[in-house]
């Protein structure tokens, strides 16, 4: 089960990202994908050694649903920095290679993810 913080936290990257698809804005749906993405990855649960003995179930049966990992907002302020972070690293990148377009398009996204670290979301 997941806090309130990260319920609200990705209510409001999802609607966020839906309003971006309406807008067709590209940059800042790629940018709330892979967040979305990041934090979902974050919330799964390590598999250990049960993927061994896979058992074949029907979809939808409640003996394989595993709870997700809670993550409190230091954990999702940390997530948002470090692609933030990324983005920022891959721009460099590709500024140094002469692709000033796509070093464009990443420091976009990572200033549409900065609006993400300012309160009430993780203060």
């Amino acid at each position: 089960m997941m806090t309130d913080e990260s319920q609200s936290f990705l209510a409001r990257l999802k609607a966020d990202l839906r309003t971006a698809m309406r807008e067709r804005k590209s940059v800042e749906v790629t940018a709330l994908r892979e967040l979305i993405a990041a934090i979902d990855n974050a919330q799964a649960v390590p598999v250990g050694d049960r993927h061994d003995s896979y058992v074949f179930h029907a979809f939808g049966d409640s003996a394989v649903e595993v709870p997700r990992k809670v993550l409190g907002k230091d954990e999702l302020r940390r997530l948002v920095e470090a692609e933030i972070q990324s983005r920022n690293d891959a721009a460099k990148t590709y500024r140094s290679l002469g692709r000033d377009d796509k070093a464009r398009d990443l420091s976009d996204g990572a200033q549409t993810l900065n609006r993400y670290l300012d309160p009430p979301d993780l203060s």
